[in-house]
Formats: C-alpha cells, structure tokens, sequence
C-alpha cells in the first residue's frame, strides 16, 4: 500500500514540477522524474482498477460467508447445514466463472450465406451476438442456482426452504436482465 502512495505522489510530483514549473510535456525523457511518473500511471491506470475490483469481489464473498455463517448460527442450524450455507457465495461466483465461459462460446456471428465468402458470417448487430451469450449464460445460471440453493441451503425443519433462497436468487436473475433489456 505504501509503495502505491509513494509512487503515486512521484507521478503527481513528476507532472507539476515537469510541466508546471519547467513547462515540458508530462513524458518528456528531460524530465528525470518520468519514470515514476510512468509507474504512477500504470499503478493508477491500470494495476490499480484490477487491485479495486478483486478487493470488491473478495471483501463481497467473505462478507456474504461471514452473514451466512451468522445466520445457520442463529437458526441452530448442525454444522453439517451450517457449511452450505458459509460455502454458498463461493460456490455462486464458481458458478459465476464457469457459465460465463461456456456464455463465451456463443458469442460468434452466424455462418456464413453461400453468395458471400464461406469463412465470414452473416452480418448482424454485435449487440445481438453479445446477447446470444448473455442469454445462454442467464439459462445456465438460473439451472445452476437452482441445484445449488437445493443442495447446500437445506434446512432440515423447513425442507422447502431452499425455494424461497432459489427464489431470491431468481429474482436478482431477472433485474440482471431488465437491466440489458431497458438500457
């Protein structure tokens, strides 16, 4: 952390001593600080939007295993029920992974017609080829949440519970699609 603060400031500090007090351009090889002004940008640019989107991802599933741990906790659940439900946000965002690679696999244009060249598709909008995968993602994904919200959420008093967390996890299926479709 404090590597990325030093060398930030030296980007910063490279900028406006460079091009403010000297009036040179900001990669300018006459300015000695460029070179940390180049690692600057790359850690603010590019290193640390990745950094920021796996400290999300990862504080979201630690966060979501802490509450499901709380929540067996509190219902007196057996630590053999207890675990599917800690367990839960990581199996999610495996199941996240593997269907939005097969989804991948869809993304392609459609053969192509015999008057044009054989190895280009017909033309479409890239929009609709995008949403051919999507699509095929939101099927797998609505299958594999069913199996499971069945297997790891069962709670042996309400053997029917694993549809209404199903049922949840529908719904935020759904608003992922009215999203696409709206905008």
């Amino acid at each position: 952390m404090g590597g990325g603060i030093y060398t930030k400031a030296a980007d910063v500090g490279a900028d406006l001593i460079g091009k403010v007090e000297v009036g040179i351009p900001e990669d300018d090889p006459r300015n000695p600080a460029v070179v940390a002004d180049l690692v600057g940008d790359n850690v603010g640019d590019c290193a640390g939007q990745c950094a920021d989107l796996f400290e999300s991802i990862s504080a979201e599933i630690i966060s979501a295993m802490i509450l499901g741990g709380a929540l067996a906790e509190k219902a007196g659940l057996d630590y053999e029920y207890k675990s599917g439900f800690i367990l839960f946000p990581l199996l999610v965002h495996t199941l996240d992974l593997i269907v939005s690679t097969i989804g991948v696999m869809f993304v392609k244009t459609k053969p192509g017609l015999p008057s044009l060249k054989p190895d280009y598709g017909e033309l479409e909008d890239p929009l609709e080829i995008l949403k051919r995968g999507y699509y095929v993602s939101l099927g797998l994904a609505i299958v594999g949440l069913f199996y499971i919200c069945k297997t790891f959420l069962y709670v042996p008093t309400c053997p029917g519970a694993y549809l209404y967390f199903f049922g949840c996890s529908f719904v935020g299926v759904v608003v992922s699609f009215l999203f696409v479709i709206i905008t």
